[in-house]
């Protein structure tokens, strides 16, 4: 049983690697897409962490077994089938399924092996696992494990055949400044300054920064996209008009102002259309 700890540990650590390659192919938009179809991660473990950092959150809750079927799941939906993704995702698949073959080689008779198989499936399954970690099952652990078939579960059908991501209310500048503090909003506007990307020390680690200005008639309020999200500014120019979906309402100094989230997305809004048009 120590070896096979061991060979468990091991795979662990090929699939951390694996998962770190897989998650750094994503554009902004399919990682956002990830994040939030991972359930059972609080909120506050998805915000503001890099790309580096999640393979080892997303073992801890989801155990390495239950992370590998999860992964091979969503890259499905997103769908990435190209070999960037698939090709690591098929090499950890077949090296668990040479760990449970493994130990149906073990000798001792029908008895012992069976044992040794429900063991190897126990320790794979609660490997790494927090025990803070919440225990409720998605309706994509639900499936992987056969329930769907012989159980009924109530849920909600929110779209078929693709992943989603929140949608935040639509709200006006002058209502986004009497807004409470952390207020999750989307709002349209005219960009009227660009400033070029900066580097920040936030708690001893730099990040990528970059802030512009948005106008709605009389109003402005100052917009400032962190990490991953600055990918989405690469076109946005002053004069586009454009609409933020999923922005947190921050304040420092007294002014209020825009941070990016996991989940902001930047839709261009064209001459003579609405915001409303792009909105659920």
């Amino acid at each position: 049983m120590i070896c096979l700890y061991m060979d468990l540990k091991a795979l662990e650590t090929k699939w951390r690697t694996a998962l770190s390659s897989i998650l750094d192919e994503l554009t902004a938009d399919e990682f956002r897409k990830l994040l939030f179809n991972l359930e059972k991660i609080p909120q506050g473990k998805k915000e503001g962490r890099l790309r580096g950092d999640m393979p080892s959150v997303i073992i801890q809750y989801y155990s390495t077994k239950g992370s590998i079927a999860l992964i091979d799941r969503l890259m499905k939906d997103l769908p990435r089938l190209d070999n960037r993704v698939q090709q690591p995702l098929r090499g950890m698949k077949d090296e668990l399924k040479k760990l449970r073959q493994k130990s149906k080689e073990v000798p001792g008779g029908s008895g012992e092996t069976q044992s040794l198989d429900d063991s190897i499936e126990k320790l794979i399954e609660n490997l790494s696992l927090s025990p803070q970690a919440p225990q409720e099952e998605s309706i994509f652990d639900l499936k992987s494990s056969g329930i769907l078939e012989t159980e009924a579960i109530v849920g909600k059908v929110v779209k078929k055949s693709e992943l989603l991501y929140p949608e935040s209310p639509l709200t006006s500048i002058k209502d986004i400044k009497s807004s409470p503090l952390k207020t999750y909003v989307s709002v349209e506007g005219t960009v009227t300054q660009v400033d070029p990307i900066k580097k920040v020390k936030v708690q001893h680690e730099e990040k990528k920064t970059k802030r512009f200005n948005l106008k709605q008639e009389a109003d402005e309020i100052s917009v400032t996209m962190w990490d991953e999200a600055i990918q989405q500014t690469k076109d946005v120019s002053v004069g586009d008009v454009i609409l933020l979906n999923n922005m947190k309402r921050k304040v420092y100094l007294r002014e209020v102002y825009l941070n990016s989230t996991q989940f902001t997305k930047i839709t261009k809004v064209p001459a003579g259309s609405s915001a409303n048009e792009f909105f659920p």
